[in-house]
């Protein structure tokens, strides 16, 4: 490997990075300061809740104390892989064949492999930073409550650098060779294998689940062995010996252990994580040296070699509303198109929903007496909070950068024959079909589910439906009051102040709409749902009331934003 050109490279992004944290107090102090404190609340919040956890094991696991643990590292160090493979090759996507950085790059005298290696240490550091975020609060929690000696700390960080570099070494190398076998549909394939990977787990939950039978009878029983290996028998795939999960696991408790055969074990494990992760590292890198350059150039020129010579599904249901409202529907079929053909978009918005899905649907396995008023009201508005904070995530990362994603592209539509508040009002019937579909679906699954009586049904729909026109409102007057136009990377134009205060009171008007439903729901559902109370007909009425608060505040939500969008928009010059 020619050592010389790849450590200027990375010195040169070394420097760029001293740079932005020396600029760090030019930024918004809003941004920065609800990031760190966010950070910080996060990691502590994992580190407290792992500390309990294993302390309530000691208390409680006895004998299957060091089972359990080698099991929960395991599926936890599994999952982390497959996660970081695909995040990975999603990544190397960008950065090797669409990031303008890399095409400077192809102009200077530098090798096409020292350039993938390059941009494989920029996905290592982008994708692996949740590694240590997730597993150091694990990890140290774990030292903690079960008394190691101070050298497993220092190899806990020695063991993590192989095992996240293994993961992004075979990742940026899925993504070289995808491109080069399928240059055209890449970001597909690799889309769909991660909704194969996400329906497996979906389908192994769900048989998680129904051991609840067994095991109540287990449990009941008294037969504690057979109660934890009928559990731990499911876990079982995740003890595979020739799996990166299964190495680190073993290294980690055997330099726990402290003892001699302990360490040595530690040692092996070690090298076979490294030598597992050079591996992956050289077959790119060599592969790199003679597809990369023949690679690049067709993905970049792939863009418009099909022609659709045939009218989309969408094209042809939007055919009578077209007829009424021609400028709109134009623009909302542009979006629409723009968001199927990016499958790094909607794998997201798939995994994201698929995975609450996936829990809500598995609702009635669960041991919670649900069938009681309190629990069902507590995990119905649980469920209804947990899908509404999805969706202000998802339309803070999706929907505010549409306007600043059009770019500097966007003087093409000043010259379209349509007022620019249309080309708002576009963006937003585009955002609220979307976000409607997802969670009135949901919603009317958990409460299905839950077998809610027809009044609770009918609010959480409507509160949902509000609460969707409020934060995909309030998303694209903000996307419009604070537009990027000159940035193209849909993350940081998220991470700017505008993003920054569009999560926080995405985030503040979900918890404020549904906190203030589940109070009262607590409180008066049960005379609200009993005709036969004298009371009933003035809750009924205290609810429609609170009903119609929520109409108003999440109406506001989207209306201010949108009018000082709008007028932000008609102004802005090109």
């Amino acid at each position: 490997m020619r050592a010389a050109p790849l450590s200027l490279l990375l010195g040169t992004r070394l420097r760029c990075m001293r740079n932005v944290l020396a600029n760090l107090h030019r930024e918004s102090l809003l941004k920065v300061v609800v990031v760190t404190i966010l950070g910080v609340l996060f990691w502590f919040s994992l580190f407290f809740l792992f500390n309990e956890s294993f302390r309530f094991l000691n208390a409680v696991a006895g004998p299957f104390r060091d089972h359990l643990v080698k099991h929960i590292f395991g599926l936890f160090f599994l999952t982390l892989l497959v996660m970081l493979v695909f995040s990975n090759a999603l990544i190397s996507f960008s950065n090797l064949f669409r990031s303008p950085e890399t095409a400077f790059l192809f102009t200077l005298p530098v090798r096409h492999d020292t350039i993938y290696l390059y941009k494989l240490v920029e996905a290592l550091i982008f994708s692996s930073w949740a590694l240590f975020a997730l597993g150091l609060p694990l990890l140290i929690s774990y030292g903690l409550r079960s008394d190691v000696s101070w050298f497993y700390y220092p190899a806990m960080l020695v063991l993590l650098l192989p095992f996240v570099t293994l993961p992004a070494a075979l990742g940026s190398f899925l993504g070289l060779a995808l491109t080069a076998l399928v240059p055209r549909h890449r970001g597909k394939f690799l889309a769909m294998a991660a909704l194969a990977v996400l329906l497996g787990i979906g389908w192994y939950g769900v048989g998680l689940l129904r051991l609840q039978a067994g095991i109540s009878h287990l449990g009941a029983s008294g037969d504690t062995p057979a109660y934890v290996q009928l559990i731990l028998g499911k876990l079982e795939f995740t003890q595979h010996p020739m799996m990166p999960n299964y190495w680190i696991t073993h290294a980690l408790l055997g330099v726990a252990h402290g003892s001699e055969q302990g360490l040595r074990d530690g040692a092996v494990f070690l090298v076979a994580l490294t030598t597992s992760a050079l591996f992956f590292l050289v077959l790119g890198w060599f592969v790199a040296g003679v597809l990369y350059e023949s690679t690049y150039s067709t993905a970049v020129s792939v863009g418009n070699a099909r022609r659709i010579k045939r009218r989309w599904w969408i094209e042809v249901l939007a055919a009578p509303l077209q007829k009424r409202w021609p400028s709109v529907t134009v623009l909302v079929l542009k979006d629409i198109k723009t968001f199927l053909r990016d499958p790094v978009q909607w794998s997201q918005v798939l995994i994201f929903f698929g995975l609450l899905t996936v829990y809500i649907a598995n609702l009635r396995n669960f041991t919670y007496p649900i069938d009681r008023p309190f629990y069902n009201n507590l995990i119905s508005f649980l469920n209804l909070g947990a899908t509404c904070l999805t969706l202000a995530t998802m339309v803070s990362r999706f929907v505010f950068p549409l306007i600043s994603l059009e770019g500097r592209r966007f003087w093409v539509l000043g010259l379209v024959p349509v007022e620019r508040r249309r080309i708002l009002v576009a963006k937003y019937v585009f955002s609220l079909g979307g976000a409607l579909v997802l969670t009135e679906m949901l919603v009317l699954l958990s409460n299905y589910i839950l077998q809610s009586s027809p009044i609770m049904l009918v609010l959480q729909l409507v509160t949902a439906g509000m609460l969707c026109v409020g934060l995909t409102g309030m998303a694209v007057g903000m996307g419009a009051l604070f537009p990027a136009l000159r940035e193209s990377n849909p993350s940081k134009i998220v991470s700017g102040f505008g993003g920054t205060l569009t999560l926080i009171l995405s985030i503040s008007l979900v918890i404020l709409v549904v906190a203030a439903e589940a109070i009262f729901c607590h409180q008066h559902i049960g005379k609200v749902l009993d005709a036969n109370d004298p009371e009933s007909q003035v809750y009924r009425f205290m609810l429609v009331g609170l009903l119609g608060a929520v109409g108003l505040v999440t109406f506001l939500a989207a209306y201010i934003p949108l009018t000082l969008g709008a007028r932000a928009l008609d102004q802005m010059e090109f």
